[in-house]
This record gives structure tokens, C-alpha cells and sequence, in this order.
């Protein structure tokens, strides 16, 4: 996931929480929080809360490196690394622009 998406979700995440706990700001039943304190613990909440949830999806490494003389699966597995970004080695496929998965016939 880009920096820029994980920045978004964030973002999103502290806006929904924010908004959410805002209504419960009014209603405090001790009084002990001020509108202002509240919100800065439920944004706070928020962040927290959005950067648990873009950091949870698994990270993409790509292929191994090869060291020495490669062999033509590991030439061919490099080379569709390379050039799509979905590439699936186990199965040797990628997905496409429709939907569907297709073999790599680098």
C-alpha cells in the first residue's frame, strides 16, 4: 500500500471516528471533558485506530533474489515480477485490466 493510500485511510478513519464520538461529546454524564478534549481523544482514537487497519494487509516483498546462474523459471519469474505488479508466481498468472487472471507468457 502506497504512503499516500495509508495517509488516506488514516485521514478517513480519524474523520469517521471524530464525527462519531462528537455526539457524544455533548452528552457526557460527569461533565468532567470539554467538547475540545473529547474531540482530541476520539481523533487520537481515530488515528489509531485507521493506522491498525492499513497496516494489516500483507506486505509485498517480490521474488527472491537469485544468486549466481539462474535457471529459466527463475528468469521468467523475474521477469513478470517486473513487469506486472499483480503477478502470482504459484500460479503463474497476473490480473488483468478485465478482472480476470491471465498466464505470464514473458
Amino acid at each position: 500500500m502506497s504512503l499516500k493510500r495509508t495517509i488516506a485511510t488514516g485521514l478517513v478513519a480519524v474523520t469517521l471516528a471524530a464525527t462519531a464520538f462528537s455526539s457524544l461529546t455533548l452528552e457526557s454524564r460527569a461533565g468532567s471533558l470539554s467538547p475540545g478534549e473529547a474531540a482530541a481523544i476520539a481523533g487520537i482514537g481515530g488515528l489509531i485506530v485507521g493506522g491498525l487497519i492499513a497496516d494489516s494487509r500483507a506486505r509485498y516483498y517480490g521474488p527472491a533474489p537469485v544468486y549466481g546462474r539462474a535457471s529459466a523459471w527463475d528468469r521468467h519469474v523475474a521477469r513478470c515480477y517486473a513487469r506486472y505488479r499483480s503477478y502470482d508466481e504459484y500460479s503463474d498468472t497476473y490480473l488483468g485490466y478485465d478482472g480476470y487472471r491471465h498466464r505470464c507468457r514473458l
